[in-house]
């Protein structure tokens, strides 16, 4: 039970994003990758929302893509 609500959370976590924001504020197209480089930078910015973005970017960056 522990585990199915383990993968209903990161579910819900990530089916609700916009999607994009990060590459926006970084200035990256949608379609590329975010080097890690640039989001160990972004983990590190003053603007809160763009820490929080990269924080999540960086802690999800081990999942594998949720197929819908």
């Amino acid at each position: 039970m522990a585990n199915r609500t383990k993968e209903a959370s990161r579910y819900r976590s990530i089916r609700h994003l916009r999607k994009g924001g990060l590459h926006k504020a970084l200035g990256i197209p949608e379609g590329e990758a975010i080097p890690k480089e640039k989001v160990a930078a972004a983990l590190k910015s003053k603007n809160a929302h763009v820490r929080q973005m990269a924080e999540f970017a960086h802690s999800h960056s081990g999942f594998d893509k949720v197929t819908e």
